[in-house]
């Protein structure tokens, strides 16, 4: 019995049609990309990657995002020395990001968009990593951009309705517009969020993992270790309790970024890369924990809802009980909070 091929050559027309194919793709590809190539937004030149790569997949309308490109045009406007705001945040090459455009050319305001994608989109910043989304954009941005930070950083997520917003409903913007950025002058941290629910009084124990935690490999059960490697500290200096104002929108200023070594952020990012304790989701529960903390607030951060709103918003009162408060202003001469 003679062996059944496994394989054989096409026949010729079949193969001539093949090469006329691919030709007239090629064609159309250069014509579609203007016989350019691509020029990479400058990126983590000694810590990460820089650029998309070449492999394309999807449509061209969702590969070229025509909003995400504008976006990329002001981010290379950026100026540390005159461009006071930087927005940072991640996104798929997908996402509608007309509102943020928008904001941008209303309020003279510097985007930096990271790419979350597996292939990262063109006209979007490379994080150095993609798990953990938005937390490992959020590092790969104070990384790269360590020495010539703008002067507030606003970190927040890429879609304009966001449950995370609170006091002028869901929407983004407003909450933008409105920020006090005196009071990131005077605290250094400020979460756009001022509802306690989630998050305080207290959300993570680290030193009393639940059995179920334990059992399960959970990170929470590895909280310490985490803790440890992360803020660079011995087991003693481990909190018992850590509460926080969820979630992942914040602002910093400048100078308590620059408290922190730019290692120590590498070694963040690193861990988010490397850790087998947990998966992307867990990398970020981890991050939105403790960003308070890395950028220098105490254990349990949660400042009474009218106080906040007064000081991030200038939403002072009355109250219901006649009192006003005073929203907090900036020291001349202050250092802003503690050498780590």
């Amino acid at each position: 019995m003679s062996k059944r091929r496994l394989f054989r050559w096409p026949a010729r027309r079949t193969a001539a049609l093949g090469i006329l194919a691919l030709l007239v793709t090629s064609v159309l590809s250069w014509l579609i990309c203007g016989g350019d190539s691509y020029d990479p937004q400058p990126g983590m030149s000694s810590f990460g990657p820089t650029s998309a790569p070449a492999s394309l997949s999807g449509t061209i309308e969702e590969y070229f995002n025509p909003i995400h490109e504008q976006l990329s045009e002001i981010t290379k406007t950026y100026d540390n020395a005159t461009s006071e705001i930087g927005l940072v945040l991640a996104a798929t090459r997908a996402e509608d990001l007309t509102w943020l455009l928008d904001y941008c050319n209303d309020h003279g305001t510097i985007p930096f968009i990271y790419s979350t994608d597996v292939e990262p989109a063109p006209n979007l910043l490379v994080p150095y990593t993609i798990r953990g989304r938005e937390a490992t954009a959020y590092l790969s941005f104070v990384v790269e951009f360590y020495n010539q930070l703008p002067k507030y950083t606003i970190f927040i997520h890429s879609n304009y309705d966001q449950w995370h917003n609170d006091l002028f409903g869901p929407h983004t913007g407003p909450a933008l517009r409105n920020l006090r950025l005196e009071a990131v002058d005077a605290q250094g941290y400020v979460n756009l969020r001022c509802e306690h629910d989630p998050g305080c009084p207290t959300s993570v124990h680290p030193w009393s993992p639940t059995q179920i935690d334990i059992e399960n490999d959970d990170i929470r059960a590895f909280f310490p270790q985490v803790y440890q490697t992360l803020l660079n500290v011995p087991a003693k200096k481990v909190p018992e309790h850590i509460g926080n104002v969820c979630c992942g929108q914040f602002a910093v200023s400048r100078q308590r970024i620059l408290e922190r070594p730019r290692s120590d952020y590498e070694r963040m990012l690193r861990w988010a890369d490397e850790t087998e304790l947990t998966d992307s989701f867990g990398v970020g529960w981890v991050y939105e924990k403790i960003w308070h903390i890395i950028f220098g607030m105490d254990e349990i951060y949660c400042p009474r809802y009218e106080q906040c709103r007064c000081d991030a918003y200038g939403w002072c009162g009355p109250l219901a009980s006649g009192e006003t408060l005073q929203a907090v202003r900036a020291n001349p001469g202050s250092t802003m909070g503690p050498s780590f």
